[in-house]
């Protein structure tokens, strides 16, 4: 059977909030207000790391980076889920009440580990998530 002619399988799960390291998408830049300003369509995550080489300041603190999620390398890994994406969506729910939002055109939700673990309750969590590079992949 040819690559063509077998079933595609499930798409790679991709973290939302990954380490610079990891990064194959650039997702947006951290405004002043600690919220992501989302850029689509997708764009590399080579064209953010290039342009953010000048600041004392994490690149991770600047912008918001996707890659492949890594699942039991990751310190957020429960073993069946991220819990991670389950933590933030769950808090984000019970500090701010359930409003009719759009989702944010996001470069990545077609594959997020945390849209399809939490759903569309992900989303405006999401925007509000700072990667923070000290966290342990593994």
């Amino acid at each position: 059977m040819t690559d063509a002619a077998r079933p595609a399988g499930p798409p790679e799960r991709m973290c939302p909030s990954t380490p610079a390291s990891n990064a194959t998408v650039f997702l947006g830049m951290i405004t002043p207000a600690g919220r992501v300003a989302y850029v689509t369509p997708a764009v590399p995550a080579e064209v953010a790391l290039a342009g953010a080489v000048d600041s004392d300041q994490p690149i991770e603190s600047r912008v918001r980076l996707a890659g492949p999620c890594v699942t039991s390398s990751c310190g957020f890994w429960t073993g069946s889920h991220c819990g991670l994406g389950a933590r933030m969506a769950a808090s984000y729910a019970e500090t701010v009440p359930p409003a009719e939002e759009t989702l944010p055109k996001c470069a990545i939700r077609r594959t997020c580990r945390w849209f399809a673990e939490q759903g569309p309750a992900a989303c405006p969590a999401c925007s509000h998530v700072v990667t923070d590079a000290r966290q342990p992949m593994g």
